[in-house]
């Protein structure tokens, strides 16, 4: 065998335990610090409790029925405990086209997943500053503006827009991208976002979208939709069904609720300031899961 090869492997291999050696110690660190968000591990923690979540058939199923979620389930952690499981428990496990509306499925945890790995994914994003493109066969990129895309009518069997439309036309430039023409003030162009998704759609197709829910908050870089925006969406988009689900943040962690009990919810800007609030939220404390079929 060639000596040059079983060196670089060796090396590869090296620092792959390394890097997840560090990651363990990373974990340890926040949960020695009590969980905190400005904590550096808070982000090897959140993508941990995700791998064992997104792997959990029971636990998937309990959002597929909108059960009662576990105590203390996701405490001190992002809506993203609740979207994610949400959001693959309502893909169909069939091969077809699925178009990733905001690139917030870009991880290989997810990619890998049985509901996604036989699908054609197209990832379609504002910018490539900071992407981490995955190379594999069924997983393309596309960069531009999700109000008027590049794609053909009726192309995807599904598509999914977690946390995304919340920041259309809004100040993109404070981490999504540099391009000083995103630094916007234009609240109601999410509409234009909905009837875009709706034209990519197939006939029958399926949109799985999820906002931050609660108090209407113009935070600039994005907004919290209320009841009536919800109801516009809904409106706009005008299929043939629709569906919506509510989860908020308690004390003692996320869970299944009504509209009424997240009516008031308050977002708590992680942008101005690194540390979880009192309560332990450390971004949305509610948010709006919606299933909607062209």
């Amino acid at each position: 065998m060639n000596s040059a090869f079983v060196t670089r492997t060796g090396a590869i291999k090296r620092k792959a335990s390394f890097s997840f050696m560090m990651h363990q110690v990373a974990i340890l660190l926040y949960l020695l610090k009590g969980k905190k968000k400005a904590t550096k591990g808070h982000g090897a923690y959140l993508k941990r409790f995700l791998n064992k979540v997104v792997y959990n058939e029971e636990l998937l199923n309990i959002f597929r029925t909108n059960q009662k979620l576990p105590q203390n389930y996701g405490l001190y952690l992002t809506e993203r405990v609740v979207e994610y499981p949400w959001m693959l428990s309502r893909l169909s496990l069939q091969s077809s086209t699925i178009l990733d509306a905001g690139s917030t499925l870009n991880f290989e945890y997810l990619l890998n997943h049985a509901y996604l790995s036989e699908k054609q994914v197209v990832i379609y994003t504002l910018s490539p500053a900071g992407e981490n493109r995955i190379v594999r066969p069924n997983v393309s990129y596309i960069y531009g503006d999700l109000r008027q895309t590049i794609l053909n009518n009726d192309t995807f069997d599904e598509i999914v827009c977690i946390s995304t439309i919340e920041h259309v036309g809004m100040d993109n430039t404070l981490l999504y991208t540099k391009d000083n023409v995103y630094r916007e003030k234009k609240s109601n162009d999410f509409e234009l976002t909905i009837k875009e998704l709706k034209r990519l759609l197939k006939p029958q197709g399926k949109l799985l979208l999820t906002v931050p829910y609660g108090r209407f908050q113009d935070i600039g870089w994005l907004q919290q939709f209320n009841n009536s925006m919800v109801t516009r969406l809904i409106k706009i988009f005008d299929g043939t069904a629709c569906a919506v689900t509510y989860y908020k943040y308690y004390s003692s962690g996320w869970q299944w609720a009504t509209e009424e009990e997240c009516a008031d919810a308050e977002y708590h800007d992680p942008a101005a300031t690194k540390t979880a609030a009192l309560d332990g939220a450390v971004a949305a404390r509610a948010v709006a899961c919606i299933e909607l079929i062209k």
